[in-house]
């Protein structure tokens, strides 16, 4: 014990005690999501290898269901419990319980409301009624998880949340996976019995976890403050929606179940990157809003710069052996979606870019200008996918996608740096890193198309790999 004391006592001196701090509920997250993820990852050659490509697709349909489902009947009130709790206002517990009472009261008209419509929105979305009906009832046992994670965060609970998230995944999929076996045809039924089953028990367990946290009561105010702070920031949540999961949406209506499939396995596999970018940012929100609150700028730009290359080492890594994870992942079917991967990583790397300057107006509640970028860029998405796919075929929607999020990062730094004129972080360091990095990663791809022998390229992979390393924690 005193070893790893005195390594911990070590380790603080050496990289400073934020940073240490960052690092540490980082891996927490990190732990969590990479858990979350690796689960979901195990399960990719399972489901592969069950499931065609075109059930994989309608798989991927559920997923983009429940995103907007949870999001329209959540009303992104889980957003404002993190900003609630930064505010150090005082009971808690009745600020919790008064937006779920409020929400349970929201989601029954949204049910009726969805009811009314089942048909008409199955077949604009072009799946089967029953794949509808079990998306919204998992989003709406969605919803408190998403608040009490946000509270698990915001008190830098990170322990808690990991193992939550954790356990959370490992008996999901475990059922899921007996289920998609035990059934003979429309085996994407399996995994979606499985997570509406997981859901429901979480839901409860959930509920009796925040009876627990504060007597319930129901008081119009904090609603209020959840309406004022979320409500804005729709837009926000719906675009971030087209930006994530609407190409799955836009690549079935227009090209079929089959290429959704290869296309939602790339994002899958591309996730990876996403699990990196979240995992951080949850670590790095609650350190920046404190630092900020104490003008603490020089430790922001310090940590800031610190956290970019951590981004762009995990990005070079993944592209660098993306075939080798294809490989391991899937059967040969799935293959073609292999050139997809370093567009969809380079995506998320200009996810983190955006989200560093954003955090800007999400801790001074700028949430206007917010939505209205995201929403820009998600009309621009919808408009790209609709002219370019049936033009170039489902590749088109990961080069939409990256070419929003680039859009979105310049509008959330022209935002920062020249609207709120904020100069805390500095981003020619930041940006000089990722063009390095860029640059060699355009060599290697070069040199991919032109080598074949396994050896000689993987032996190439580990030499560019060293360079990046070394350029981005030596100089």
């Amino acid at each position: 014990m005193n070893i790893i004391k005195t390594t911990k006592n070590y380790v603080k001196k050496i990289i400073g005690k934020e940073s240490f701090e960052f690092i540490n509920h980082a891996k927490n997250y990190m732990t969590a999501t990479f858990f979350t993820k690796a689960i979901g990852f195990i399960s990719v050659p399972i489901f592969t290898r069950l499931m065609t490509p075109e059930e994989y697709g309608v798989l991927a349909i559920f997923t983009s269901l429940i995103a907007i489902s949870t999001i329209l009947m959540g009303l992104n009130f889980h957003g404002s419990v993190m900003r609630y709790y930064h505010e150090e206002e005082k009971n808690f517990g009745e600020f919790i319980s008064s937006n779920i009472l409020f929400l349970f009261l929201f989601n029954i008209f949204s049910i009726y409301f969805i009811n009314l419509f089942k048909y008409k929105i199955a077949s604009f979305i072009g799946v089967e009624l029953r794949v509808l009906i079990i998306a919204v009832a998992v989003s709406v046992f969605n919803i408190p998880i998403k608040i009490l994670l946000a509270y698990l965060q915001s008190s830098k609970q990170s322990m808690k949340y990991s193992v939550i998230s954790v356990s959370k995944s490992i008996i999901m999929i475990i059922i899921s996976v007996i289920w998609v076996y035990l059934l003979n045809d429309r085996r994407y039924l399996g995994r979606m019995y499985g997570q509406l089953t997981i859901y429901a028990i979480l839901f409860f367990l959930t509920i009796i976890y925040f009876v627990k946290l504060g007597k319930p009561k129901f008081k119009k105010k904090y609603v209020k403050y959840s309406l004022i702070y979320s409500i804005p920031l729709m837009p926000h949540a719906l675009s971030g929606f087209i930006l994530s999961y609407f190409d799955r949406i836009a690549i079935n209506q227009l090209t079929g179940s089959l290429n959704t499939g290869l296309y939602s396995f790339a994002y899958n596999v591309g996730m990876i990157m996403n699990v990196v970018v979240m995992a951080m940012n949850k670590a790095w929100v609650p350190i920046f809003y404190e630092k900020l609150k104490n003008s603490d700028y020089i430790i922001i730009n310090k940590m800031a710069s610190n956290y970019a290359k951590y981004i762009f080492l995990a990005a070079a890594s993944l592209i660098l052996f993306s075939k080798e994870l294809v490989m391991i992942l899937a059967d040969k079917e799935y293959y073609s979606a292999l050139e997809l991967l370093p567009i969809i990583i380079l995506s998320y790397v200009f996810v983190f870019l955006y989200t560093i300057f954003a955090n800007y107006s999400f801790y001074k509640k700028k949430t206007g200008l917010i939505s209205l970028a995201t929403l820009l860029a998600g009309i621009i998405n919808i408009g790209l996918n609709y002219w370019l796919i049936p033009e170039f075929g489902y590749i088109a929607a990961a080069y939409t996608t990256l070419f929003s999020y680039v859009l979105l990062f310049i509008f959330h730094y022209i935002n920062a740096k020249f609207i709120m004129k904020k100069n805390i972080i500095n981003f020619k360091n930041i940006f000089l890193d990722l063009l390095m990095v860029l640059v060699l990663l355009f060599v290697y791809l070069i040199l991919f198309s032109v080598l074949s022998n396994f050896l000689i390229l993987f032996f190439v992979k580990i030499v560019i790999m060293s360079f990046i390393f070394f350029f981005l924690f030596k100089f």
